[in-house]
């Protein structure tokens, strides 16, 4: 039976749809056609019928590749527990794991207009980042990463820091594919592609909405057609999301810095770095300036 040996599991808007994107140019690299099934968010993977429909993703998969779920549901806790856990029980032996970082506070704002243009948040982040404890909750890296930490140790994890990412893609990608057992030379990049890009992004409307739950489309048409052709079909079809929302006040940078940055301290001893991975989370200094949604 087929499953995934590979699971990039987040953050939600760090780049995981690029990141996935890139890796899968390697032609050992399985492009299933459905990128995050998010099957281990819940018990039903654990049972005979729901771990078959698991490996039918992965069923046309040679040995020799690699077949990744790339699900961001996967680092949403406590919105989903026992992940870990349940990837320990149904997946491969020794399978590995990728974890893609953003700056916390950017990637809240990139989330707040990701849910806004799906109608899922008013526009004002001043006002949902207080409302809703997930804004928080997905950017504490330290806390997410914890059970995956517990279930598999740190040497089948791979922390991808987002900034890193977009600045060396090649070389980001040639080094995952060596951490993976790949020769990195033959994963090339299309450096100037950007992917599930926030501004621009194509909203989905109440047809795509209803289409994606359509027992027949998913059955039968989306096997048919992988996430490159799918996100191609979105932006011809679906209309872009409006221009970007109002940044954050001072007011909401600093109360979002204040919640994260212990849980930001806890996660540079557990990578063993000298200081946090971004500046402004560095003991005195100065708090970021309110930033607009970024790429991804």
């Amino acid at each position: 039976m087929n499953l995934p040996n590979l699971l990039i599991i987040g953050a939600m808007k760090a780049g995981t749809t690029g990141l996935y994107m890139d890796l899968a140019s390697h032609p050992r690299f399985f492009l299933g056609h459905d990128k995050e099934p998010h099957a281990l968010c819940g018990d039903e993977v654990l049972t005979p019928a729901g771990i078959s429909r698991y490996a039918a993703i992965y069923e046309k998969a040679r040995p020799d590749q690699i077949r990744c779920d790339a699900s961001t549901g996967y680092s949403k806790r406590p919105d989903y527990e026992g992940v870990a856990q349940r990837a320990v029980q149904v997946l491969p032996d020794g399978f590995q794991v990728i974890y893609v970082i953003r700056h916390p506070i950017e990637r809240i704002i990139s989330q707040h207009h990701h849910e806004h243009f799906e109608g899922k948040v008013g526009p004002s982040i001043v006002d949902e980042v207080r409302r809703h404890p997930r804004y928080v909750q997905y950017s504490r890296y330290s806390y997410q990463l914890e059970p995956w930490l517990s279930a598999i140790g740190c040497d089948r994890i791979r922390v991808v820091r987002f900034e890193d990412y977009v600045e060396r893609r090649q070389d980001t990608a040639r080094d995952l594919c060596g951490f993976l057992g790949l020769a990195g030379q033959d994963c090339v990049v299309e450096e100037d592609r950007v992917y599930n890009q926030s501004q621009g992004k194509p909203v989905k409307n109440e047809f795509w909405h209803a289409l994606q739950h359509n027992a027949a489309y998913r059955k039968l048409l989306r096997p048919l057609a992988p996430p490159k052709v799918r996100l191609a079909i979105r932006r011809v079809l679906l209309p872009a999301a409006k221009a970007p929302l109002g940044p954050p006040n001072l007011e909401t940078i600093a109360y979002l810095h204040d919640a994260l940055k212990d849980d930001v301290n806890q996660f540079t001893a557990e990578l063993g770095l000298d200081r946090p991975m971004w500046d402004d989370f560095a003991a005195n200094e100065r708090r970021p300036s309110p930033a607009t949604p970024g790429r991804t």
